[in-house]
């Protein structure tokens, strides 16, 4: 069982520290590029990304999402969306990365944007990553976004946003968005298990993004951790939790998952 933490629980303190100091309490870590000690950009990674290769940690790389939108009504908001994912994929490439988060986009269904030019654009930046991604071994991981009000796709458009795209894009359920979203969350595993990479864990009352420790909401957990056990392949469950979260409740957390589906030695 692959057990990961989202770097957002110690946003905006330095990569390599959060990164050392997450891997006492799993075995893998999820790099959040957003915020200050991102901002360096381009000409500050080759260092950053060398020291992180060598420090034996495995990682995935989840891309800036602050202000980031792929299926973006502007065209220079698109263009920087793109910008940003592509970059990140190639420092997930430097540093031995094996998945990467891939967020298509978000939809203001009260607006009178077209629906349809936004799942053009956000495929279509998808197409980029695939050729980006190709012949790397890097997992894109796709990702379902929050809120009803923003959300590109319903549940039944979620489970079918893959057909027909390149096997290197698998689903990534993030549990907490889709509570959000009102989703029935086992039978979208259940319908996604075979194409699932992994997992963002959180919790919520249903009403908002948290990103609560499991437990701290109203996800029916029972009837997920049921769903999840006996999953083929070997997806990775990423503790994604908010900022400034205790470092206990990821110890908490590990041993929850532990406890219901795995008999990972830590």
């Amino acid at each position: 069982m692959r057990i990961s933490a989202s770097e957002f629980i110690l946003f905006c303190h330095p990569p390599l520290e959060n990164a050392r100091r997450l891997h006492e309490i799993v075995p893998e870590v999820e790099l959040m590029m957003d915020g200050d000690a991102w901002e360096h950009g381009e000409q500050g990674w080759p260092e950053l990304a060398a020291r992180l290769k060598g420090c034996g940690i495995p990682f995935s790389v989840h891309p800036p999402a602050w202000d980031v939108n792929a299926a973006a009504p502007l065209r220079a908001l698109r263009d920087a969306a793109a910008f940003l994912n592509l970059q990140a994929l190639s420092f997930c490439r430097e540093i031995g990365g094996t998945q990467i988060v891939y967020h298509p986009g978000y939809y203001d269904r009260d607006s009178n944007f077209s629906r349809s030019r936004a799942l053009d654009a956000s495929y279509a930046l998808l197409d980029e990553m695939i050729a980006a991604a190709r012949g790397t071994g890097i997992t894109i991981a796709y990702e379902n976004i929050a809120g009803p009000s923003m959300a590109l796709f319903t549940q039944e458009e979620f489970i079918h946003a893959l057909d027909g795209i390149d096997p290197c894009v698998r689903f990534l359920l993030d549990l907490g968005h889709a509570h959000c979203n009102h989703w029935d969350i086992p039978a979208v595993i259940d319908r996604i298990g075979d194409r699932l990479c992994g997992f963002h864990l959180h919790d919520n009352d249903g009403t908002g993004d948290a990103h609560l420790p499991i437990g701290q909401g109203t996800i029916p957990w029972d009837a997920v951790f049921a769903a999840m056990r006996g999953l083929p392949g070997d997806p990775l469950y990423v503790l994604e939790y908010a900022t400034n979260t205790p470092l206990r409740e990821l110890e908490l957390g590990r041993d929850l998952l532990l406890r219901e589906i795995g008999d990972l030695q830590l």
